[in-house]
């Protein structure tokens, strides 16, 4: 079974168990969209691979924010590609773990009450054998802001989306209308597996009333392919991703 899927011209979903990270093509040079979970080199390998590409062709990675499970192989990668780390200027801190909340202990006690569900229990499972609690770290890193293009392949666009951390952001691709939305929405709930566009459940989000309200910044984006961090691509614009999970939000009381 294949490891990457092309999903738009030049722009690879690769589905490394419950999160995506994302390969974007640009003549020569590679650019990463999140780096999956701190053991994914091997995946990272595998997936350049397939779509006929090395380790020396990756350029840069570019996240939409530092938790572990988009932070994931981005020292590696690095490391062992020459790589820079792009990260908003917000993020930096919790990049390099040096920020409040960084260590992902801090969302154990929000999760637990969600622990009975076999889901739940399972991705957490999941996530700890990827080596979510043992994160690395980027040492050095290229912060950017929203008011110019990134410098890496696809010249990406930051929009910031504050709410699920305080320095998140979604990544617009404007030559093919894609936006890369990390997890200010998703289309699978990790706890329950619900599908459909959606908030992740508050448990996840640093500030959930502040990623109620990104929603507004993401959906004004000009798109019509919306590239979650979680679940199937969305096809449609932001604007029809938002109203949907707006439809299914119960304000968080999900437990």
């Amino acid at each position: 079974m294949a490891l990457a899927t092309e999903v738009a011209p030049g722009v690879h979903r690769v589905a490394d168990g419950l999160v995506n990270w994302y390969l974007i093509v640009d003549g020569g040079e590679v650019a990463m969209v999140d780096a999956g979970w701190p053991r994914s080199w091997s995946q990272v390998e595998a997936a350049l691979t397939e779509i006929g590409r090395s380790p020396a062709d990756v350029r840069s990675v570019v996240l939409t924010h530092a938790h572990p499970d988009h932070l994931g192989a981005a020292e590696a990668v690095r490391e062992r590609c020459g790589a820079t780390v792009h990260v908003y200027r917000d993020e930096v801190d919790r990049a390099r773990g040096k920020a409040k909340g960084s260590s992902p202990f801090t969302l154990v006690p929000g999760l637990a009450p969600h622990l009975w569900r076999p889901s739940a229990f399972g991705f957490v499972m999941h996530a700890t054998v990827r080596g979510f609690m043992m994160p690395t770290w980027v040492t050095e890193v290229e912060s950017f802001g929203s008011d110019a293009p990134i410098d890496a392949p696809g010249r990406l666009r930051a929009v910031p989306t504050p709410g699920h951390t305080e320095g998140h952001v979604a990544l617009v691709l404007e030559e093919h209308g894609v936006v890369f939305s990390g997890d200010s929405i998703a289309t699978l709930d990790v706890l329950t597996r619900e599908r459909g566009a959606r908030l992740l459940p508050d448990a996840l989000n640093g500030d959930p009333a502040q990623t109620r309200e990104s929603l507004t910044a993401l959906g004004a984006i000009d798109a019509g392919l919306v590239l979650p961090g979680h679940g199937e691509p969305f096809e449609g614009t932001p604007a029809s991703a938002v109203e949907r999970a707006r439809d299914v939000d119960d304000g968080g009381e999900r437990a």
